[in-house]
């Protein structure tokens, strides 16, 4: 009797590690997925040279591609990126008008002026913008879909900003 009490409790801790085991390596696979969305619409922005008509369109042909998960999402309007410990530029949301049926964000810093002179004064000569987009990933299980929105961002370079 004590060996068949044993051998469930045993299976019972095997079951338990194989769940832990395959939801971590589905998160890790949802990851990756939302980091190549975010890689394909960056490349689309700097391709075009900003977040336009075309940068969308070649953004959204990637995003078929992939088989990105369109979840509904709120985008805050602005965001906010510290260049140093007292300094700040705010990214205003670009693609206001279609987030919501777009599963992502797109923020625009104008004059993004991150980067510093030889002399440590922020550069502030010529006009550059960058992008940052934000990609929401969620895992497909049934109670917690709702609940597990995990946010993955990346950033363009510097873009010269030639006109509006």
């Amino acid at each position: 009797m004590r060996e068949s009490i044993g051998t469930i409790s045993l299976l019972n801790f095997i079951f338990i590690y194989i769940f832990i085991v395959m939801a971590i390596i589905a998160g890790t696979i949802s990851y990756y997925r939302a980091y190549r969305v975010n890689n394909v619409i960056v490349r689309a922005i700097e391709k075009y040279e900003g977040y336009n008509k075309l940068s969308a369109e070649a953004a959204e042909e990637g995003l078929v591609t992939l088989a990105y998960e369109r979840i509904n999402i709120d985008c805050a309007k602005n965001r906010k990126q510290y260049v140093d410990k007292t300094h700040y530029i705010t990214g205003k949301l670009a693609n206001s008008g279609t987030y919501k049926t777009d599963g992502y964000c797109v923020y625009r810093y104008e004059n993004d002026t991150s980067f510093k002179t030889k002399s440590g004064s922020l550069a502030t000569t010529d006009r550059y913008d960058t992008y940052e987009v934000v990609t929401y990933m969620s895992l497909n299980i049934p109670f917690l879909n709702n609940v597990l929105k995990m946010k993955t961002s990346a950033k363009t370079l510097r873009i010269y900003h030639f006109a509006d």
